[in-house]
């Protein structure tokens, strides 16, 4: 027989080993968990009602919010964090977003379940060629950027529950290939727009709107074929 001092005690080390993981339980069913986009213009949504400039509004409906729509059918208590901003490039990120996101990690530490990012064209946009010295140094700082400082942050103050993805473009094959190459060697999902877009075919009118205003950013069906693909490649998918 046990004695009451040792049943006593053996019932308290149960109620300590259970405590933890009803907390994390309740936790699952009540409280938030987030889901943090950031980027460029394709993170923070741009709508173009007519020519350029003037006619576009931002931010607007994004693939970041087609995507939240897809993931919340399975995790009901998913938020949407939107920091992108047009324009940006990847120091911009660095120096505008990246901190933002991280601080809110931390403080928020093991809520924040998935992260997307959608940089570096406007990094080399503004060079006039793709095979000049200005294209590959400012390549050279994308690839620096991303592989030193951006990715390394997230993943130091995101941890192991963090879902990681990010996306192509699909205009510059050379930054095209370099961002994938990029994302697969620090184990992200990679959306590579291209499998969807193309100026080749039919679908740069269909989900650009370049034949209407010579504008490559997504219209509202490709935001939400681009949100279909990044939830397709992070695997979510099939457990709606």
């Amino acid at each position: 027989m046990l004695s009451e001092k040792t049943l006593f005690l053996f019932t308290l080390l149960l109620l300590l080993l259970y405590l933890p993981f009803r907390i994390n339980a309740q936790l699952n069913d009540t409280g938030k968990i987030y889901y943090i986009s950031i980027g460029d213009s394709f993170a923070e949504g741009l709508k173009i009602t007519g020519p350029s400039p003037g006619n576009c509004t931002f931010p607007a409906y994004s693939y970041a919010d087609t995507l939240h729509y897809l993931l919340s059918k399975k995790y009901k208590n998913l938020e949407l964090l939107k920091y992108g901003r047009g324009g940006h490039t990847s120091d911009d990120l660095i120096n505008k977003q990246l901190n933002k996101t991280i601080d809110f990690m931390k403080s928020n530490s093991g809520l924040t379940k998935f992260i997307t990012i959608t940089i570096g064209t406007n990094d080399v946009s503004k060079c006039n060629s793709t095979n000049n010295t200005c294209y590959y140094n400012k390549l050279d700082s994308l690839k620096y950027n991303l592989n030193n400082i951006i990715i390394p942050k997230l993943k130091e103050a995101g941890g192991e529950g963090v879902k990681y993805a990010a996306s192509t473009y699909f205009w510059y094959p050379s930054l095209e290939d370099t961002l994938v190459d990029i994302y697969n060697k620090n184990e992200f999902k990679v959306a590579d727009l291209r499998s969807i877009i193309s100026f080749s075919n039919s679908t740069i009118c269909n989900y650009t709107y370049w034949c209407e205003y010579h504008d490559v950013h997504p219209n509202t069906d490709g935001v939400n074929t681009i949100g279909g693909l990044f939830y397709k490649i992070l695997g979510e998918s099939f457990l709606v």
